[in-house]
């Protein structure tokens, strides 16, 4: 009979092992489930992400595309207006020698300044320079 209490007495205490084991595992579970649902959370925000900036680069590659097309186009204007200025030009021997003409000295003197790094620069250059005649007045009393 005192085995059969040993018995009882053991089976008892391995279900009561059993049980907390159990409980342990049941925990574990829960928690492997949540970061699962969380991992699918964030799985789902980086597809969302993912598809949210291929339509951005799809966006942008038409939104370049047409900018090329609209550059090819102005370049195509500029060119036939620059044809048709140079056609005119040698056509018309007036505005030929209109624009073969020479440019006066103070004139092409405008066209020729020193490259300037900062505008500290352009006023010492400005400052240093010819200063432009004035025109006399005559004053009548």
């Amino acid at each position: 009979m005192r085995w059969i209490l040993a018995l009882l007495a053991v089976l008892t205490l391995l279900t009561g092992v059993l049980l907390l084991s159990n409980r342990s595992l049941q925990h574990d579970l829960t928690l492997s489930g949540q970061q699962r649902d969380a991992l699918n959370v964030q799985l789902q925000q980086r597809e969302t992400l993912i598809a949210s900036l291929n339509q951005q680069m799809r966006q942008r590659e038409r939104a370049e595309l047409a900018l090329r097309e609209n550059l090819s186009t102005a370049q195509r204007a500029m060119q036939t207006r620059e044809h048709q200025r140079q056609g005119e030009l040698h056509d018309d021997p007036q505005s030929r020698q209109w624009a073969d003409t020479v440019l006066p000295a103070d004139v092409s003197r405008l066209h020729h300044r020193p490259a300037f790094n900062t505008a500290g620069d352009y006023l010492r250059w400005l400052s240093g320079s010819q200063s432009v005649p004035g025109t006399a007045r005559a004053t009548s009393d």
